[in-house]
């Protein structure tokens, strides 16, 4: 939904906006469907601060997402939202990020002003996608903070790689290898970082899922984004893939980004961000137990979709991109 212009802007708009939303593509998914699948656990409206709508990443739900990083929204000061995708972020991404635009549009209109978001791995990657192709996305979203995202692939392990040749995997999975037709079409001569949105990435290099993350071309590394290696950081932690999303440096960058304009900054990290290894708000113990038990939380087994080829691009998939945004439109 766009927001209403003021005097100043609104022959702009008039011109621009109407040519901006018939370029993007039309949602599919059944309306009715869409509401279902978004969840606050906190007031949102004119009189609190913007809420947070937290994407979570392939085999995960919001449930999870609150059960994991609840705490640290509490403590931040900010109203969680989380989707829970098709088939738990399993299904076709080009299917999942319709419900993203869809959150997205509405919790803007009622915060009544643009709103933050965030994900991990798949998450991450599906609000860029969002914003990529639904550009009028830009003035609704403020901040854009993506963790262990796979913005540009994952070479994953042998032996997922052997299962999906020789038995199928979802779809979500094929997609998001590296090399593959949908990440070809998004990333092709694209504005990594589209709008006037802020980008914020953060990765771990001990990341065992979604590599490489260290070297010239770190995979969840978004040109025009502040890029943040937690390692650098905090030198010799270990981070797993899914603790990326709790580590006390990516929640310290989120609280950052939303309490400032432009993207988060390492130099304005609190001091104190490496003495402890999770976010602001969560309890230690509790988390190193949920992330020890993760490999069964976030299985990909039972009644999950499996494919033997990755699906199609779509038709606006292969749009090229709209004009690139004017210097200082940020």
């Amino acid at each position: 939904m766009l927001r209403i212009c003021l005097s100043v802007v609104a022959a702009c708009s008039l011109v621009v906006a109407p040519a901006a939303a018939a370029a993007e593509p039309r949602l599919t998914v059944p309306r009715w469907r869409m509401p279902q699948t978004l969840q606050c656990y906190g007031p949102v409206g004119k009189e609190v601060p913007a809420p947070i709508l937290f994407a979570p990443g392939t085999g995960s739900d919001g449930s999870r997402v609150l059960l994991l990083g609840g705490g640290a929204f509490t403590a931040m000061g900010r109203t969680l939202c989380t989707i829970s995708f098709p088939r738990r972020t399993t299904a076709d991404l080009q299917v999942s990020v319709e419900y993203l635009v869809y959150a997205i549009r509405r919790l803007s209109r009622q915060a009544g002003r643009p709103i933050s978001v965030a994900g991990i791995s798949q998450g991450g990657l599906l609000i860029r996608v969002a914003l990529t192709y639904w550009p009028s996305l830009g003035r609704q979203v403020a901040h854009a903070v993506t963790a262990a995202a796979t913005h540009h692939g994952s070479r994953g392990t042998a032996e997922t790689t052997v299962t999906c040749l020789t038995r199928g995997c979802p779809p979500a999975l094929w997609q998001q290898r590296t090399g593959s037709a949908f990440l070809r079409a998004l990333n092709r001569d694209r504005d990594e970082t589209p709008g006037r949105t802020s980008y914020t990435t953060v990765r771990s290099a001990s990341d065992e899922v979604v590599r490489p993350q260290a070297g010239p071309r770190p995979t969840s590394a978004l040109e025009g984004a502040a890029n943040i290696l937690i390692q650098d950081v905090c030198p010799g932690r270990v981070t797993t893939h899914l603790g990326t999303a709790v580590d006390s440096v990516t929640i310290a960058a989120l609280a950052d980004a939303v309490r400032h304009p432009g993207p988060a900054k390492v130099s304005r990290l609190p001091a104190d961000v490496c003495t402890h290894p999770y976010g602001t708000g969560l309890d230690e113990a509790r988390t190193s137990a949920f992330l020890a038990a993760a490999s069964q939380l976030f299985s990909l087994g039972g009644d999950l979709p499996v494919v033997r080829a990755e699906p199609p691009v779509r038709s606006w998939m292969k749009r090229p991109s709209p004009p690139t945004r004017r210097e200082g439109e940020r």
